[in-house]
């Protein structure tokens, strides 16, 4: 008569068991894994892209501006479609007016014509330039910078002339601005430089 242990059968059910526990867990942490890394590259790649960054790159140096918040005004102002032109007739990646070009063009001492505006190079050369000396006017608050550079310096200056915002703004959600799409646009910048940054 063949004998049974049964703590030799529990055993072996057990050491089964644990084994397909852990593949398991293995397996669903190998799942999550890649949806992380999908996720990742589908951020960088589609929606928060590195576009034109080598240009971005150099521009922001020369005007002390970091290059991720560069990159989050042209998403919010073109999607990164350099041949972009608003009802207004701005153009190119950072939606430059001809009249703001034409201001800048005369402190740049260069050659730019209105036709350049859709030029990677001089876009973002003149946009760079542009918000510099926004941010310069606004004693480096960005977001007021930012602020200036979709609803104008002028409905800025009056806004803060009468207190609907300070001079010293430091938030970017629930901003009381008389303009629902500056207030849309500050939040959207702001939000996709924390991206940008958070991503690289």
């Amino acid at each position: 008569m063949i004998k049974i242990n049964p703590n030799k059968i529990y055993k072996n059910l057990y050491k089964k068991k644990n084994k397909n526990i852990t593949f398991k867990i293995l397996l669903i942490l190998l799942v999550l894994i890649s949806l992380i890394f999908l996720t990742i590259y589908i951020l960088k790649s589609y929606i928060y892209p590195l576009k034109h960054f080598d240009i971005v790159k150099i521009e922001s140096q020369k005007n002390n501006i970091d290059p991720y918040l560069v990159l989050a005004i042209i998403k919010a102002e073109s999607g990164f479609n350099k041949h972009a032109t608003s009802n207004k007739q701005a153009r190119g990646l950072m939606q430059i007016m001809d009249s703001t070009a034409e201001d800048i063009k005369n402190k740049m001492e260069t050659t730019t014509i209105n036709n350049d505006l859709y030029n990677e190079e001089v876009n973002i050369s003149l946009g760079c330039k542009y918000f510099s000396s926004l941010i310069d006017r606004y004693n480096g608050n960005y977001y007021l910078a930012i602020c200036a550079y979709n609803a104008g310096m002028g409905n800025v200056d009056k806004w803060i002339e009468q207190n609907i915002i300070t001079k010293n703004l430091n938030e970017y959600k629930n901003v009381n601005l008389p303009f629902s799409e500056t207030k849309k646009y500050l939040n959207k910048v702001i939000s996709s430089y924390k991206m940008y940054r958070l991503l690289y």
